[in-house]
């Protein structure tokens, strides 16, 4: 049986992961026959992966004292709303100007990008970048925006677990990704500039009884995040064995 166990270390933290699947079945191993899911299940396994993807990238380039950033447009009354067009003009110039600023100080800019409008219509940008001079950061936004500094800032914590915020971006995005491609605010869920490491898993053969039987057990220096244990059999569209799934977390 082709179940395998993934690991996958980003930063502080360590995702295990024990699935069946047929993607990598041993060589004369029979192929499981596919049940296409309905819509809505699969929009669910999609904002899953598309978390854990964004949380292992965060987690992977990320740390205690970068920034979570939040830059505000001010809505006037009897002013029109900044379109699409010029929310995506407004960051490009934003990310020109960082990556001058960041180099001008001896730093490489990184970053993670989602655009929000909220449901009343509040435009934002939502950033995850590593630390500078915050006064950089308002002087790149004041560039993009006709002469506005509105920047929010919040560091990030020492925990090296960034997965909350992940899923607080993946929540924006899952608003705009069924548009359809021109009334999109982003090609992609999120955008993220290139010099970020992205986490490679390993993978290892294991038994069905494995998976059964395994529980989390922690390494020294790491604990079990509390709530990340999941275990049981996910439906037929989806691999439709047994899965089992928990998150380690490095002590300070």
């Amino acid at each position: 049986m082709p179940y395998v166990k993934r690991t996958t270390k980003a930063g502080k933290t360590i995702e295990v992961e024990y699935f069946y699947t047929s993607r990598l079945n041993k060589k004369g191993a029979k192929r499981r026959d596919k049940v296409k899911p309905t819509p809505e299940a699969q929009k669910k396994v999609n904002t899953k992966q598309a978390e854990r993807k964004l949380r292992l990238l965060m987690n992977a380039n990320f740390a205690y004292g970068d920034y979570h950033l939040v830059l505000d447009y001010i809505r006037h009354k009897g002013e029109s709303d900044r379109t699409r067009e010029e929310m995506k003009k407004d960051i490009q110039v934003f990310l020109r100007e960082c990556r001058k600023l960041y180099k001008k100080a001896g730093l490489e800019f990184k970053y993670i990008h989602v655009m929000e409008i909220g449901k009343k219509g509040a435009r934002h940008h939502h950033l995850v970048v590593n630390r500078i001079d915050t006064n950089l950061l308002q002087q790149a936004w004041y560039k993009a925006y006709e002469g506005h500094n509105r920047v929010k800032v919040f560091p990030l914590d020492d925990s090296g677990q960034y997965g909350d915020l992940a899923a607080y971006f993946i929540k924006y995005t899952d608003r705009h990704i069924q548009d359809a491609p021109e009334q999109r605010l982003q090609g992609k869920r999120w955008a993220a500039s290139k010099n970020l490491m992205h986490p490679e898993p390993e993978y290892e053969y294991v038994t069905a009884r494995s998976w059964y039987r395994c529980e989390a057990k922690a390494p020294a220096g790491y604990y079990v995040e509390k709530g990340s244990e999941e275990k049981g059999i996910v439906s037929p569209e989806y691999y439709g064995y047994g899965y089992y799934r928990y998150r380690l977390v490095q002590l300070e």
